[in-house]
């Protein structure tokens, strides 16, 4: 399969590099394109810098990786899975991966998460997608398990590569090691949920921030079980109309 492996994190992000080697791994065909700058927050958005009529890129090299497979890019992640699926980059993706991201990415909050952007954008176009995150706040700490979401995240991908259905799962995993892990749930979408974003203080310096507010739905939400120990999948369908709404006499 041909796989793009992006995130909103930034190029540098550990958890990028954790979900490139797990596709690559498995004998796939890796492109990894990930924004310049992190883009925590960017929800689906498509804005990039642009030079002489081109998104801004830079290849830059990894060890172990051939030339020009991966790209730091000047772009929000669903602008790079656009373009990626427009066959600018190479072949067509089969199967878009987004992250592993800094921080869960739960509840209805997704809709501003790039990570779940870049996902929903995929899916709009006609590539089925996977979002990963790690519950977890400062990436470089020393217990972060990024293999932890690693192996839940090849879990998923073994699953859906036979058949890879047109669909987006968004996936989080709590910071424990893998012997710690209780096992990998379906879990509804929390009321609100978490996302990152960043800030900007008096300043003029930006700082990353975490939003968090959870709801109620009566029963084990994304959320719930992240903090229970379990990994949160949840299966989702972006935009799509509601037709029980009627409009009665507004409508011809």
């Amino acid at each position: 399969m041909r796989v793009l492996i992006t995130n909103d994190d930034g190029i540098e992000g550990p958890g990028l590099r954790a979900l490139a080697e797990m596709a690559r791994g498995r004998g796939h065909d890796v492109m990894v394109a990930a924004p310049w700058w992190d883009s925590s927050g960017a929800s689906s958005s498509v804005t990039g810098v642009r030079s002489f009529g081109e998104v801004v890129t830079e290849h830059r090299a990894w060890p172990g990786w051939a030339d020009g497979s991966v790209l730091a890019v000047d772009a929000t992640p669903a602008l790079i899975a656009l373009i990626a699926l427009r066959d600018r980059w190479g072949p067509h993706p089969d199967i878009v991966l987004s992250g592993i991201n800094r921080g869960a990415n739960t509840g209805r909050a997704i809709l501003h998460s790039g990570t779940v952007g870049a996902a929903f954008t995929a899916y709009q176009h006609g590539c089925p997608a996977l979002a990963v995150s790690l519950d977890v706040l400062d990436a470089a700490a020393a217990d972060t398990h990024w293999d932890t979401a690693s192996a839940v995240a090849g879990r998923l991908f073994d699953w859906m590569a036979p058949d890879p259905r047109r669909a987006v799962i968004n996936c989080n995993v709590p910071n424990v090691p893998l012997e710690r892990l209780l096992g990998v749930r379906s879990g509804r979408l929390d009321l609100i949920g978490t996302f990152q974003t960043s800030m900007t203080e008096q300043s003029g310096r930006s700082v990353p921030m975490t939003v968090t507010e959870s709801g109620s739905r009566g029963g084990h939400t994304d959320t719930d079980l992240v903090k229970q120990g379990f990994a949160s999948v949840t299966a989702l369908v972006p935009v799509v109309e509601d037709t029980g709404i009627d409009f009665g006499p507004l409508v011809d």
